[in-house]
């Protein structure tokens, strides 16, 4: 599977449409050498936010701190915004990747 494609995808749907914005979203994560430059952030769903993180570790499977942001996201609470609740399989698959980042 093309990840790399899903993920450009989301991001150009995103950069052409005006959103109530859930969320600003590095296109290139900062952790890997992004910035928070303007044409570097779109405005993503809780959902698509959620996607395009768990395409990221895909894309980079050797980037443990994209592990723990996707890991996060599904455990951190903020009262600014709403959270993507994903589903058990996609939770747990989530929660043996980063015990073993931590093993």
């Amino acid at each position: 599977m093309n990840y790399e494609k899903i993920y450009n995808q989301i991001v150009n749907r995103a950069e052409n449409r005006i959103l109530e914005c859930y969320t600003k979203h590095h296109i290139i994560p900062r952790c890997i050498g992004g910035s928070d430059d303007k044409q570097n952030l779109v405005s993503l769903t809780a959902r698509e936010h959620f996607m395009c993180h768990r395409l990221l570790v895909q894309i980079y499977p050797n980037s443990n701190k994209l592990k723990f942001a996707l890991w996060a996201m599904c455990n951190m609470k903020s009262k600014r915004q709403s959270r993507y609740v994903p589903s058990s399989r996609v939770y747990e698959s989530i929660k043996i990747e980063v015990i073993k980042l931590m093993s």
